[in-house]
């Protein structure tokens, strides 16, 4: 009988013996299991990108005896855009009558980090390799925006196609996390691309693009040839009432 024999790294056996929880029915756009998957979040300023953002990291870190996850979340900001006071609002809506403690104890969850320049946004991807070793808790890495530092990087000689510029940030991410198998969501203004696609990277598996049309917002899920069209509302409580458009 022939015995084959694959090398892997300690980090990799730890992984595999290491159960990270599971992100499923995180939003009615994101309905199923997400295992690896790299989600691209596209939209113009004001449609709702970093409050969908939001609304994910609410159910990922609200306990699961309020219908969330109960996981942990890395969010990387970039353009100092998250507002902890709205999440709070979220949980409280998700959570009826959640109290200070609660509150915290689900705030303890997410680890936020800001980088305002691409030398510290890069450390930061490596690090996240011991970080996630030490914390198995955590199923999601959100980054928010890639755009925020190509100006001054492409003033200073960096990438000048917007395409590989992140194609690089988001290829070198994935490499960092590639033993981890937790999905990535990332997002980029609509104009932030060389030429029209259907998504920046073959490593995407999906893509969702918010609209606003008047008073009326949008987002498009896009997959493979699957695209489906939801119609939702934004409130001071959040988004609420995805409705499918046939």
């Amino acid at each position: 009988m022939e015995f084959k024999s694959q090398a892997e790294s300690g980090l990799q056996l730890l992984e595999r013996l290491v159960a990270r929880p599971i992100i499923k029915n995180l939003t009615p756009l994101l309905p199923d299991e997400l295992t690896s998957e790299t989600i691209e979040i596209i939209g113009d300023a004001s449609t709702g990108k970093t409050l969908f953002l939001t609304e994910c990291v609410a159910k990922c870190i609200t306990p699961q005896n309020s219908y969330g996850l109960d996981t942990g979340v890395v969010y990387i900001d970039l353009d100092g855009q998250f507002n902890i006071t709205k999440l709070v609002k979220i949980i409280k809506r998700l959570i009826k009558n959640a109290d200070d403690k609660l509150v915290k104890f689900c705030l303890n969850k997410l680890t936020l980090i800001n980088c305002f320049d691409s030398p510290t946004l890069y450390v930061t991807f490596q690090r996240l390799k011991l970080f996630l070793t030490e914390q198995s808790q955590v199923g999601l890495v959100i980054l928010d925006s890639v755009s925020a530092n190509y100006w001054q990087d492409s003033a200073s000689g960096g990438e000048k196609y917007m395409d590989t510029y992140v194609e690089k940030m988001i290829s070198s991410l994935k490499i960092c996390l590639e033993d981890f198998k937790v999905p990535i969501m990332f997002t980029r203004q609509s104009y932030f691309q060389s030429k029209q696609s259907e998504s920046l990277l073959d490593c995407v598996n999906r893509k969702i693009e918010f609209q606003r049309l008047d008073s009326d917002y949008y987002a498009t899920v896009t997959r493979k040839n699957l695209k489906l069209c939801y119609k939702f509302n934004i409130n001071e409580q959040g988004i609420s009432d995805f409705n499918l458009q046939l």
